[in-house]
Formats: structure tokens, C-alpha cells, sequence
């Protein structure tokens, strides 16, 4: 039986679809990183007059003597930590409570979806007008309550800021975390539990050697989605405190947008930089590591 080769049109046709993307990847993403990397290497300014220098890696000495970095650093690992850990785990309670049969299953999962399509912008403004510490709706509450001990200054004390805006940024997004959770509940076989029900086990001991293993792969998913995206958050943060009071709320996406706009352009990607292989550093060994972990349940 002869076989016929592939023509080179056939083999030609399919690459012509993937062009189209491949160039506009190309020009909004691989070229403005190139470019990036290479600006974070100069003394790019708009306070100079003079042509770009190259200055190597001393702009990177710089950035890591600003004080202004380490708070910024450490904000943004407590906000991403925060947030991974409650929308993974409110997002597994929400998908194993709207897997079940019910009648409002539907509605209840638009309704805990919907704030993820609501526009940022009108969202800080709400939170900031809920928490605003003499006249929020939150404070006039408690106190009304006569929990006037828990009013705090939740986006003007330094010790609250960050925490309030990982808050808001939990209420808009968990939303996904279940989406993608209730994804793969669907997708596991009814029959492993059936299975379980006649040996006699129960929700726990389901939940532990059935639904944890072989949701592995929308746990990875979620577990670095949340990562990156809280890494590189800017607009969350930028349109609720702006970074403040003070510096208390500042991450490296909002100190990056800072000095941008005060004209250091070659010193603002430096710290884009930093955030780039800070996410690289991060998110590839957990990748390897829940990757491996999939493959063993």
C-alpha cells in the first residue's frame, strides 16, 4: 500500500493561521521585553539631555540600594502569598458546595463569578468609599454594632493597607479559582465515588484520596495563575491606596510605575527586571514541583 507524501501546500497551509499570533506576539511582548532588559542596562532619563549610556549593572546597584525596594519586595510576596492561599481555598470550598445538586447552582455560580468582570476602577472606588476609616460603611457598622474595638483604619494604617487591598483582590477573583476547580470536579469519573460510598467512607476521606489527587492539574493552574498575576498586580493596589499610606502598600508594580513617572525610565525597568526573575525564580521550581506532585497522585 503506497503511502502519498504530504504536499508542500498541505504542509504549508496550517502555518498561516499560527503567523498572524506569532507576529503579534512578537511585536507586543518579545520585542518590548528585549527592549526592556536592554534599558534597565542604561541611564535612559528624562531629566537628561544627553544621548542613552550604557552603564551595565550598576543600575541594578542602585535599585537595590533604594529602601523604597525591600518594602516593595516584601509586600509583594505577603500579597501574593495571601491571596494564592485564600482563592485557592475558598475556591475549592465554593466548587465542592456548587457541584452538588441544587436548584440556584447556576445563579449562585454567576453571582460568585461576576465580580471578576467588573471594571477595576469602580471597584477601588467602592472599597476605598467601604473602608475609608471615619466614614465607611464598614466602620459605621461595627460601631453601630457597638464593635467599635475592630474599626480600624483598614486602607490609611500602615498595618492594615496591605491586607485590606489582598481583600479586595480575594472578593474579585476567587471567582475564577472555583471556575476552574469546578472544571475539573466534572471531570473526575463518578464511579471513583461510588466506589468510596460502598466501602463506606466519608466527605473527608473523599476529599483526601479521590478529589485532591486527581484535581492536581486545575490545582497547578490556579496555584500559579494567583502566583504571577499577584506579582505583577498594579491596578488593584494603584486605584485603592496608590501604594500608601506612606509606602506601607507599595509593591514593585506600583514603585515601577512611580519612578516612571518621575521620568527614570532605564532605572523604573530595572525593577521590572527584578520582578521578572523574581517570578521566574518562583514560579518555575512550583511549576516542576506540582507537576511532579500530579504525576505521583
Amino acid at each position: 500500500m503506497l503511502v502519498k507524501k504530504k504536499s508542500w501546500r498541505a504542509v504549508k497551509y496550517p502555518l498561516w493561521f499560527i503567523i498572524p499570533g506569532l507576529a503579534l506576539y512578537m511585536v507586543f511582548f518579545i520585542v518590548p521585553t528585549i527592549n526592556g532588559f536592554y534599558y534597565s542596562l542604561t541611564d535612559w532619563s528624562s531629566n537628561r539631555s544627553a544621548d542613552i549610556s550604557f552603564v551595565g549593572l550598576r543600575q541594578f546597584a542602585e535599585v537595590w540600594r533604594n529602601p523604597d525596594l525591600g518594602i516593595a519586595f516584601k509586600n509583594t510576596i505577603v500579597y501574593s502569598i495571601t491571596i494564592t492561599a485564600a482563592k485557592n481555598i475558598l475556591g475549592l470550598a465554593l466548587a465542592l458546595a456548587l457541584n452538588e445538586k441544587m436548584k440556584t447552582r447556576s445563579a449562585l455560580r454567576a453571582v460568585y463569578f461576576s465580580p471578576m468582570i467588573l471594571n477595576v476602577v469602580a471597584m477601588g472606588l467602592i472599597f476605598r468609599s467601604l473602608l475609608d476609616p471615619f466614614n465607611g460603611f464598614l466602620n459605621k457598622t461595627l460601631r453601630e454594632l457597638g464593635l467599635g474595638v475592630f474599626a480600624v483604619g483598614w486602607i490609611a494604617d500602615p498595618r492594615w493597607s496591605i491586607h485590606s487591598v489582598s481583600l479586595m483582590e480575594i472578593w474579585r477573583a476567587t471567582g475564577v479559582a472555583m471556575a476552574i476547580y469546578l472544571a475539573g470536579l466534572q471531570a473526575i469519573p463518578k464511579d471513583y465515588y461510588e466506589a468510596a460510598l460502598i466501602d463506606g467512607a466519608g466527605f473527608w476521606h473523599k476529599l483526601k484520596c479521590i478529589t485532591i489527587p486527581l484535581l492536581g492539574p486545575a490545582i497547578t493552574v490556579n496555584v500559579l495563575l494567583c502566583l504571577v498575576y499577584g506579582f505583577r498586580m498594579f491596578e488593584v493596589i494603584y486605584f485603592l491606596t496608590q501604594g500608601g499610606p506612606g509606602s506601607s502598600s507599595q509593591v514593585l508594580m506600583t514603585l515601577t510605575y512611580k519612578y516612571m513617572g518621575m521620568g527614570l525610565f532605564g532605572y523604573s525597568a530595572a525593577i521590572n527586571v527584578i520582578l521578572v526573575l523574581m517570578n521566574c525564580v518562583v514560579a518555575i521550581p512550583i511549576l516542576l514541583y506540582l507537576r511532579r506532585r500530579e504525576v505521583e497522585m
